[in-house]
Order: C-alpha cells, then sequence, then structure tokens
C-alpha cells in the first residue's frame, strides 16, 4: 500500500471521521482574531458560518413525496445524513446566534423544518441511521449525529420561538427514536464506546431514563482504555483522540461525574507535547487510519477552550490562541463546527485566562506509546519505536516526514521497523535483528505422500543455510542537532537504503537526480539541504554504493521529495541533521 502524507480531518463537532488532500501549510494566516470572551469568538465564527448559508440554501433537495426531501447531498450527489446533519448545525447555528445576519431569520426557519423532518424519513425503525459510505443501520455512526446534533438542538428549543415548533417536533423525535439502538447497539471500535455512551448521556438529558444511564455504565465498567502517557489505545492524535476528549467531556458534564473529565485533561496534557509548529500534531504513532497523515490541533479546540476556562489553564488557553492566530484559512474554518457547543453550554459565557505559552523546549518518553518527542523552539523531532518511519524532523516550514531503512533481506523482513529500544543518557538506540534459512525435505518418518505446502509441512522442515540481520540505529541530540549512528551486521553483501523524505513545497539542494524513480535523489557525498521559505534543514554526509534506492520489501515511497544514501552490509554510516 502506497503511504501517503495528506491531511487527516473530522468533518464535524464530535463526528465521522474523513481524509482529504490538502495544500502545504502557510503559517500565520489568519481569519479569526485571538479571543478570550464568548462573544468574541461566536461573533467571528458566525461570520464565517454566514458566508456558507446562501449555497447551502442552493443545495437543499426539493422533491415531494421523496424521502431525502429537505436533506442535503454530498459532492458525488449522494443524499445523507451527515451532510443534512451539518445543514443543520449550520443553518441552526446563524439562526441562534445574535451574532448572525441570519439571527431568527425566518428565510431559514422552513429550510430547518424541512431538513428536521427529513432526519425522521430516512431513520431506520430500529433508531439507526446509515453511514452511506460503509456503515449500514450503524449505532456507532448514530451516535455521532446525535452527538454533533443535540448541542444545536438544545439551543433551538431554548428560545422557544413560535416558527420553529415542527423543527423541534421533528428533531425531538429523532434523537428519542436513537435511545432505541444506543441500548442495544454495539460497536466497532474503542472510541465508538465513548461515542454511543456521551450520545446516551444526551438522549437522557432531553428524555431522563435510568436505563440510558444504565447501559452508559455497561460501557464504563469495562475500564476506560488509557495509558500512563495520556493517550487512547488508538493512540490517533489527528482523530480519535479529540473524539474520546469531547466525549468524556461531554458524558462527565451532563452525568455529573466529573472523574470522568479528568481522562480528557490528562490527554490535552499529552497532546501539548505532540503539538508541532503550526498547529500539525503528531500522526505517526497511529493505530488508525489517520497514521502519518497531516492533521492539526484545530480538533482539540471545543476541549482545550471548556478546560482553559474550567480549570484555568493559561497553557490550554495558549493552544486555543495558537489555533485562533497562526493557523491557515483553510484549517481555521473548521472550528465553525464548534460554534454550537460554544453557545449551547453556559461556561463559554466566562472568559477564557490569559495565555502563557505552549511548551516548546522539552525532550520526553511516551514509553507507551513508543513515541519520543523533542522540541527547540522551532526545531521539531520525533523518533517512534516499531514503526517503519522511525524518525522525523522539522524547522518551521521545512519538513522532513520520515526517515525510513531497508536491506534487500528476504523481502520484508529487510525493512527496519524496531523491535527494541533503550535509553544511553540521551542516546536513544533502536534495534532489530532477523534470520531467514532454506527449507529441508520433510523428515523421512514424516513423509506420507499426501503432504501438501502449508504451515504444518513447513514447520516439520529443518532449516538450513542461516542467514542473519542485525541493525543497530543510535539517536542522539543536542539543541536540535540530530546525530543518527547506523550500523547493520550479518550476511555480507546485502543492498542497504537510507530515504529521507521531504514533505511537497520545497527545494532541495546538494543531491544527484534519479534516473529511474520520479522525485527521487541521491546524496552521494558532503552535505545537502531541504529549503522551504527562510527554513533550512541540512543533512549529510551522504553515501552511495549503489543506485537501487527502492529496495525489495522496503516501504513503498511516500509521496513527496525523497533523498537516499546507499551501500553493503556490512553498512556503517553517522548522518547529521539540524
Amino acid at each position: 500500500m502506497k503511504i501517503q502524507r495528506r491531511e487527516f480531518i473530522i468533518k464535524s463537532g464530535v463526528g465521522v471521521a474523513a481524509i482529504s488532500t490538502l495544500p502545504s501549510t502557510n503559517l500565520g494566516s489568519s481569519l479569526i482574531s485571538a479571543s478570550k470572551g464568548s462573544d468574541d469568538i461566536i461573533r467571528q465564527l458566525s461570520q464565517l458560518n454566514d458566508n456558507d448559508i446562501p449555497d447551502l440554501l442552493k443545495h437543499q433537495i426539493n422533491d415531494a413525496g421523496n424521502r431525502w426531501d429537505g436533506g442535503i447531498a454530498n459532492g458525488w450527489e449522494v443524499p445523507n445524513v451527515h451532510s443534512t446533519k451539518e445543514f443543520i448545525s449550520s443553518l441552526g447555528t446563524a439562526y441562534v446566534s445574535k451574532f448572525s445576519r441570519y439571527y431568527l431569520s425566518p428565510e431559514l426557519e422552513k429550510a430547518l423544518e424541512r431538513a428536521a423532518a427529513c432526519l425522521v424519513n430516512i431513520q431506520h425503525e430500529d433508531g439507526t441511521i446509515d453511514l452511506h459510505t460503509t456503515n449500514f443501520r450503524s449505532p456507532p455512526d448514530t451516535a455521532f449525529i446525535v452527538n454533533d446534533l443535540c448541542p444545536i438542538y438544545a439551543c433551538l428549543k431554548r428560545l422557544n420561538k413560535s416558527g420553529l415548533e415542527q423543527t423541534i417536533t421533528s428533531l425531538s423525535t429523532f434523537i428519542e427514536n436513537t435511545g432505541k439502538c444506543f441500548l442495544i447497539g454495539g460497536v466497532h471500535t474503542a472510541n465508538h464506546r465513548w461515542v454511543i455512551s456521551s450520545a446516551l448521556a444526551w438522549v437522557n438529558h432531553f428524555f431522563p431514563s435510568q436505563k440510558y444511564v444504565k447501559r452508559i455504565d455497561e460501557w464504563l465498567s469495562e475500564g476506560i482504555d488509557f495509558d500512563t502517557d495520556g493517550q487512547y489505545s488508538e493512540k490517533s492524535v489527528g482523530a480519535y483522540s479529540p473524539i474520546c476528549d469531547n466525549m468524556f467531556t461531554v458524558i462527565g458534564r451532563l452525568l455529573d461525574r466529573p472523574e470522568l473529565q479528568e481522562y480528557a485533561r490528562k490527554n490535552l496534557d499529552m497532546t501539548m507535547y505532540y503539538i508541532q509548529p503550526g498547529g500539525e500534531v503528531v500522526t505517526d504513532a497511529s493505530g488508525r487510519q489517520d497514521r502519518a497523515y497531516q492533521s492539526f490541533v484545530d480538533q482539540y479546540y471545543y476541549a482545550y477552550r471548556y478546560f482553559a476556562i474550567k480549570d484555568n489553564n493559561s497553557e490550554f488557553a495558549a493552544v486555543c490562541k495558537l489555533i485562533e492566530r497562526e493557523m491557515p484559512e483553510n484549517i481555521l474554518k473548521r472550528i465553525i463546527r464548534y460554534a454550537s457547543f460554544i453557545l449551547e453550554d453556559a461556561i463559554f459565557e466566562k472568559d477564557m485566562p490569559d495565555d502563557s505559552s505552549i511548551p516548546d523546549n522539552y525532550f520526553k518518553r511516551f514509553s507507551y506509546s513508543g513515541v519520543f518527542r523533542i522540541r527547540r523552539g522551532t526545531t521539531d523531532i520525533s523518533v517512534i519505536e516499531n514503526n517503519p518511519t522511525f524518525f522525523t524532523f522539522r524547522k518551521g516550514n521545512a519538513v522532513m516526514q520520515s526517515l525510513r531503512l531497508g536491506a534487500a533481506f528476504f523481502g520484508s523482513r529487510g525493512q527496519f521497523i524496531s523491535e527494541s529500544c533503550t535509553m544511553d543518557g540521551n542516546i536513544i538506540k533502536l534495534s532489530k535483528s532477523k534470520t531467514r534459512g532454506y527449507m529441508q525435505t520433510i523428515p523421512e518418518k514424516d513423509r506420507n505422500g499426501e503432504v501438501t505446502w502449508n504451515d504444518a509441512s513447513r514447520a516439520a522442515r529443518k532449516e538450513d543455510g542461516i542467514q542473519s540481520m542485525l541493525f543497530n540505529v543510535e539517536i542522539s541530540e543536542n539543541n536540535g542537532k540530530v546525530t543518527i549512528d547506523i550500523e547493520i551486521t550479518g550476511t555480507e553483501f546485502v543492498p542497504v537504503s537510507l530515504e529521507m523524505s521531504f514533505r511537497v513545497g520545497g527545494e532541495l539542494k546538494g543531491v544527484v537526480a534519479n534516473k529511474i524513480n520520479q522525485n527521487s535523489h541521491f546524496l552521494e557525498k558532503n552535505r545537502g539541504q531541504y529549503v522551504m521559505g527562510d527554513d533550512v534543514i541540512s543533512f549529510g554526509p551522504g553515501c552511495n554504493a549503489h543506485k537501487w534506492s527502492q529496495l525489495r520489501g522496503m516501504t513503498t515511497k511516500q509521496d513527496g521529495h525523497s533523498v537516499y544514501l546507499t551501500g553493503f552490509t556490512p553498512f556503517k554510516h553517522k548522518l547529521e541533521i539540524y
């Protein structure tokens, strides 16, 4: 599978994950000025949200008698619940915000009424909806919808306005009906348990019943998949960790169980050390589909703002200011999805504390996650265990998105993925050892003339001609300068390739183009540079014993500019990066 570093986003407030490609980050452009109070942020989010309303209204389905009448189709012209829910959230936010030009607008009332009726029309009798891209009659995807829909439902209901009666009736019917599937429905993934529990907390909030609380307690009684690093078991910094934070924040608040909010707090503490210059977060160690995708800290905005206020936490406030001040427009606009959450909860009427700063000078190991995080100002470094990408490095906008190592040793066995990790002072030591031989005939006593080539027959064969490969990688850092000592021993004259992958958008210097593969280069000697604006990564010295870059069994080249150092075993090389 070709691995591409693209952007991973959460399309809605605490909801459905989706992948899309974005251009390279341009730091510093901002649509929103930093805000302390609810009025400041809602005023600005409302203005951004208003810009989308005319186009949304044009796309509402108008087909009387069609079950999707009043709903919304996606870009592929597939009517679906999620687009319809987002339509309701956007129009509802405009309708309830006193800073919107659509505040209490009769123009939106009929559109909201028709969209809410559509939700009821397409809801299955068991209370579920379909995630049209993959999951059908899905309790967890229904729960995502409920978690996103309930804040705007609460805001609309609170108005007690005559033009909204039918909208409120339809939304009430839809939300109450979902409780049926949450009481008995199952899940696919770890985070779904908390998504359903949060949805149940919302249903119970509007339609109180001990049966909903009992079902939440059944999920919670399994225990919460949370390690001492402050991370959930999926280790999904770019997608599902922020979702879990939002869910535990909501469950704790609606059920008055503050102890559950501690999981969100601890994860937010940890995540501060995963934030890179410009607001990206480290995703290379994720156990989910956001792995090695470009993701941003904006997905944590709701939780960081909530606890910045609740705990008077100046560092959390600093993360909110980073999102508001420094992130690019295409990322920043996504926090519009949190407007209804801010409007619904009275805690956001309070000002955030004065911000301090996000940690930017540290060396930390997150042992359960298998990640070392090193930050020296705008220089950001990750060392990752048990991963083909064992090292990343960035200086401002200049990004080395991966360092990978391979040897042409019996297929994928030659891909360096560390099996052990130790520390010697400030030196990180990664290692891997593999052997492979050749199978003999089955012993005569075990032959029956009917044996096929299967696992059982292979286990019965003696292996000889054993070959070995031992990888040792030592990484040390000093004030942002990194030294990587690589030694590969064992079977001799095995081709070796070290791949440095740089993000698209910059310029390489001091390298030689690979005549076979596009966007591929060799560093033959001396040093090379990767230049992105005013930011420069220097690397070297080079070595180039052969021109085979993508070895058999090696992980496929990432999107971007790759630079290769090559050799044969026994291989020993010292690489410096700064």
